[in-house]
């Protein structure tokens, strides 16, 4: 049961979260599966613009966190993150006799500093600035245009603008260029 669901809208870089544990250990897998259907289903419903980019298990001082991560093109504001927050949450009340204790629901966007890692990562930062720091520890940054299974392509700015084809495998992060 939730004890007093929360929603979040992180509209800066997301903070290290103090005391944090993963708790997904806890969790039996058929739970967390259950979880992240019912936040699949909660974010359909909610808005179908919205997508649903994770569900994390973790405790903060103590207590365990259901964590769903949202995206949208148009970016995430906090009416987004009430209406799943709202679905979500009674989806999740019909389950919490599943739950060994009361947990904290809180319903964000996925950050600005969120690694870029799947397929689905690559597609939603398609024709935005990332940063990539490679093997070689060689960081650059540019508009993400084109990905595939091998590799990557971005399109750097500046005097002379060019295409660059980089393999992923040789990529050690990715995540979306933050200007200030």
């Amino acid at each position: 049961m939730s004890d007093g669901s929360l929603f979040v809208l992180e509209g800066a870089i997301r903070q290290n979260r103090p005391k944090e544990v993963n708790m997904a250990s806890e969790i039996s897998v058929e739970l967390r599966e259950k979880v992240k259907n019912l936040a699949l289903e909660a974010v359909q419903e909610a808005d179908e613009n919205v997508e649903l980019v994770d569900v994390a298990f973790y405790k903060q001082y103590g207590k365990p966190v259901v964590e769903a991560l949202l995206w949208k093109k148009e970016g995430i504001d906090l009416n987004d993150c009430e209406k799943v927050h709202n679905v979500l949450s009674a989806k999740l009340d019909a389950i919490e006799d599943e739950f060994d204790e009361d947990y904290v629901l809180n319903v964000s966007s996925q950050g600005l500093d969120r690694k870029i890692v799947t397929d689905d990562d690559f597609r939603r930062a398609l024709d935005t600035e990332i940063e990539i720091f490679d093997t070689n520890k060689k960081k650059s940054h540019g508009t993400l245009v084109a990905f595939d299974g091998e590799s990557i392509t971005i399109k750097t700015d500046g005097k002379n603008p060019k295409e660059t084809k980089i393999q992923r495998n040789l990529l050690t992060k990715v995540q979306p260029y933050v200007r200030f």
